[in-house]
């Protein structure tokens, strides 16, 4: 049996997008979010304007982040989840994915693009 220790801290996210977006592509994400909340957890990157239903929490630290990511989901209200730069072990990502499978909830990993200026994420969501 394989110790915890033996899994990686690279899982793969469900979806991966860089920010700001390739101008050669549109830069809005349209989500319907039926009044349910879009959330942002991120240190550097932040909405380009206020928005309807969207709030953006400041990252917590690493051993922190899979358990805020857990009560976010299973709170029932979000509907949109983006993380900038989401690293979790195995375990701690395939429980997050089922958790948003269960709850309907669209997981989004952020990944900011150090060659463009601003970091800032477009909507309408």
């Amino acid at each position: 049996m394989a110790s915890l220790h033996a899994f990686t801290n690279s899982s793969t996210p469900l979806v991966t997008m860089q920010v700001p977006a390739d101008h050669k592509h549109s830069n809005n994400i349209n989500v319907n979010h039926d009044h349910k909340w879009t959330f942002l957890v991120a240190n550097k990157i932040r909405f380009a304007e206020k928005q309807t239903y969207c709030i953006r929490l400041t990252k917590p630290k690493q051993q922190s982040l899979s358990l805020w990511l857990e009560k976010i989901v299973t709170g029932g209200q979000c509907s949109n989840l983006f993380v900038e730069q989401l690293t979790l072990d195995e375990i701690s990502f395939e429980r997050l994915k089922q958790l948003c499978i269960d709850y309907k909830v669209a997981l989004v990993n952020l990944m900011p693009n150090s060659l463009q200026k601003d970091n800032v994420v477009k909507g309408p969501w």
